[in-house]
């Protein structure tokens, strides 16, 4: 099942997040080559992004999400969704 996750960062915690940009970028490459992350997108002023993610479940994308480097600073809403 394909899934949007809608992630925000709060802009005080910048400092952190651009400490572990290149961590976020390994895990996302090997979700990537899993199958698991589909898509990501960045917001042009790097406060938002939007990931479409298979799993089999809500709970699941949620464990995957976990293990991001960056998911203690992401605001998230998961949302599942369905091709017309």
């Amino acid at each position: 099942m394909e899934w949007m996750v809608s992630a925000s960062f709060r802009p005080q915690d910048q400092a952190e997040i651009l400490a572990r940009v290149h961590e976020e970028q390994a895990r996302i490459q090997t979700l990537r080559e899993q199958g698991t992350v589909e898509a990501l997108y960045i917001g042009s002023d790097r406060s938002h992004v939007w990931i479409v993610m298979q799993g089999e479940s809500q709970d699941q994308v949620q464990k995957d999400l976990e293990s991001l480097p960056l998911y203690p600073y992401m605001e998230i809403a998961i949302t599942p969704l369905s091709r017309m």
